[in-house]
């Protein structure tokens, strides 16, 4: 006979069911967007989590059929079907968070799955029965097995499909998706047992469902907390880390993580400005192969920075976020997109025969990001800008970018929410840029570059303390051209990191020969904040402190105020392993932004350099004044040092020294100079140096103002 059934046990399984499917989305989302180093990690640990939450829900099902209490059962055969749990687990998860729909992949996990199903449904049959005491209808098992892969097909779709869904009503969708599975998933059950055939006359058939219910509502209590167990490991993951949970056992692993993680951008999980090389490079050699062509779409939002500026950062970075899963929607799948700094992106497209080809690609783009954002209760609504550059018409591997980029600020001039090929017209800029990046690369490679270094005064001595450093290019036919020219460019062309490099490894040299001189000498270098998109930057910087046997203390690594409150989890986490290696950070140009005390306490810095743009107005704006005293006695309390850049006036020097302000550096102490005439000021210190006279330089032409 058949069995019967208890329909509140399977109510409560359909309830139970539905809310773990809502925490299964999420792991989907956290494996799709997690770096190929966690992806096997997470995809693990959350099917062994899914896995073990299935099982329960389907002893929880079992309970709406049998009564544990009269049926005897193999607790081998109950434990070898949570492994088939977790099995069926681990592959819908897999297929879920793959960056693509490939159908036959999800076709053959499909099959994969229903059989893993299939094996957990005999299995439970085998924990709770005799294999004497059931058998099956042939006709209904094979109908019951085509519509368990139905159902494994279908639920995979839905998680992937949800993960990219870009509509107005998220939350809702994925509260009706969850619970057309789970109502599926019960369907699959009934439609099992029906093609059961269980002789109950071995058993008593006075079924216990009151006793059932009971252990029901246990169980299913149980799967809610282990799966809200779950979402508060999932938030301290998300605040910490992985990398908390992660450990390796040879250098040769260390390495390969570092790889990994130094070719993803931390936020989004694309590929950042190394990964988009590496895959631009496959690309090509796959389509040359292949005797096709490919395209690059430079993409960059239109308005963004509005959104930085009036809900604070962390909603741009979850903007970011949306925007990295809408363009990987919009894409197809043989194509690829990375993040290459900023609000910046950039899709590969392959298999492309003509320009028809790319367009409904790049209008799919543009509509995508034209949908509402919805973050914390608010509408937030952006456009895109996009240049198209196509390989070999527009360009070889080196132009190709440069070409999509001037192509992008041509449709930015034509009005914005729009594409633009690049032309004939957009060639010329192109050209420039393209010179500027050889150039560049030339002064990396030939060593063209040199520091200059503005010494920083003490505001109560008013000596000299140490130098901030800056680059200085010396071009073959330009003469020397200051950072402001080149530095921009450098950012936008990805080659920031190797001058970056270049500066800190020279300032640690100038380090090194002022103590040969026996000087003492405090230096501080600026980082843009691409750099600090690598997790290894702290064990990169205190190994080349090894190298050249500088203290930690000698050295000051200076980041923008603006580059703080980019992806903050992340800058937070490299600042505090800065501290705790005894390496001071100061944050220049500050006060630009609004800021509060919290945010001053949780950046975890040993100085703020107050913006030049207030320090010209400290003797003339009352405003500026109030300001620069209150920025003041605030850092005072937080035990930081404050120092004033862009002192030119001795009014405005007497004011910072009675506002209490700790250092200054500007024209009215020193212009930038070079490393000998740094080297001779600070030797008179210690020497036969008269604090009543003014110092001059070896040249005569930079002063260090002193008053006494």
């Amino acid at each position: 006979m058949h069995a019967h059934f208890d329909i509140w046990l399977l109510v409560i399984s359909v309830l139970t069911a539905g809310a773990a499917l809502l925490f299964t989305f999420e792991m989907v989302n956290r494996v799709y967007i997690s770096t190929p180093a966690n992806r096997n990690v997470l995809l693990l640990s959350f099917a062994l989590i899914a896995g073990t939450g299935l099982w329960a829900n389907h002893l929880l099902i079992s309970l709406a059929f049998h009564d544990f209490s009269e049926i005897g059962h193999d607790p081998i055969m109950l434990i070898m079907a949570w492994f088939f749990a977790v099995g069926i687990a681990f592959v819908t998860l897999n297929l879920a968070s793959k960056p693509h729909f490939n159908l036959t992949t999800f076709i053959s996990s499909s099959i994969l799955s229903s059989a893993c199903t299939l094996a957990l449904y005999y299995s439970f049959l085998m924990g709770l029965h005799s294999p004497s005491s059931f058998r099956f209808i042939p006709y209904t098992s094979m109908l019951a097995a085509l519509l368990s892969f139905v159902v494994c097909f279908t639920s995979s779709l839905l998680l992937f499909s949800e993960r990219n869904y870009i509509g107005r009503h998220p939350t809702l969708i994925k509260i009706v998706f969850a619970y057309i599975i789970a109502s599926v998933i019960i369907a699959e059950n009934l439609a099992l047992n029906n093609a059961t055939i269980i002789d109950f006359n071995l058993f008593n058939e006075n079924l216990n469902y009151q006793s059932n219910q009971l252990v029901g509502v246990t169980i299913a209590l149980s799967v809610m907390c282990l799966f809200l167990l779950l979402f508060v490991v999932m938030l301290y993951l998300e605040k910490h880390g992985y990398e908390l949970f992660s450990f390796k056992l040879f250098d040769t692993k260390k390495k390969s993580a570092h790889d990994l993680h130094s070719t993803v951008d931390s936020l989004t999980k694309l590929p950042n400005r190394k990964g988009f090389q590496r895959n631009l490079e496959n690309a090509l050699n796959r389509n040359e192969r292949s005797g096709g062509t490919i395209a690059v779409a430079y993409i960059d939002l239109d308005y963004f920075k509005p959104i930085n500026d009036n809900y604070g950062h962390h909603v741009g970075d979850i903007i970011l976020s949306s925007v990295a899963n809408r363009l990987n929607a919009a894409i197809r799948g043989c194509d690829s997109v990375a993040r290459i700094g900023g609000d910046e992106f950039i899709a590969i497209l392959e298999e492309i025969k003509s320009d028809e080809d790319i367009i409904p690609i790049v209008e799919r783009i543009l509509s995508s990001i034209k949908e509402p954002f919805m973050v914390n209760m608010l509408q937030i609504e952006l456009s895109c800008s996009i240049g198209i550059a196509v390989y070999p018409r527009d360009g070889d591997i080196e132009k190709l970018v440069i070409s999509a980029d001037s192509a992008m600020y041509k449709a930015k001039e034509n009005g914005k929410n729009q594409f633009k090929f690049y032309d004939a017209e957009i060639e010329i800029a192109s050209d420039k840029i393209l010179k500027m990046k050889r150039e560049l690369r030339a002064a990396i490679d030939n060593n063209e570059f040199s520091l200059a270094f503005q010494p920083k005064i003490d505001c109560k001595t008013q000596e000299p303390i140490g130098a901030e450093a800056f680059i200085r290019w010396h071009h073959p036919t330009k003469g020397i051209v200051l950072p402001k020219t080149f530095i921009p460019t450098a950012e936008r062309l990805g080659l920031i990191n190797q001058i970056n490099d270049w500066v800190m490894t020279e300032a640690c040299s100038t380090i090194c020969r002022a103590k040969e001189l026996d000087i003492d000498l405090n230096l501080s270098i600026n980082l843009a904040h691409q750099q600090f998109s690598n997790m290894q930057l702290v064990q990169e910087t205190i190994q080349r402190f090894d190298t050249f046997g500088v203290p930690a203390q000698n050295l000051t690594i200076e980041i923008k105020e603006t580059s703080t409150t980019k992806n903050e989890a992340q800058i937070k986490r490299l600042l505090a392993q800065f501290k705790e290696a005894g390496i001071k950070i100061a944050v220049g140009d500050f006060g630009l932004n609004p800021f509060t005390l919290t945010y001053l306490q949780d950046l975890n810095i040993d100085e703020i350099k107050l913006s030049r743009t207030f320090i010209s107005k400290v003797d003339k704006d009352n405003a500026s004044r109030s300001f620069i005293d209150a920025v003041i006695q605030l850092a005072h309390a937080l035990g930081l040092n404050v120092v004033a850049e862009g002192v030119e006036t001795k009014s405005q020097r007497d004011e910072l020294v009675t506002l209490g302000c700790n250092q200054m550096q500007g024209y009215l102490f020193s212009k930038p100079i070079s490393e000998a005439e740094l080297f001779q000021l600070f030797k008179p210190i210690e020497a036969d140096f008269n604090p009543n006279d003014d110092f001059l330089s070896a040249d005569n032409k930079t002063a260090i103002v002193k008053l006494h």
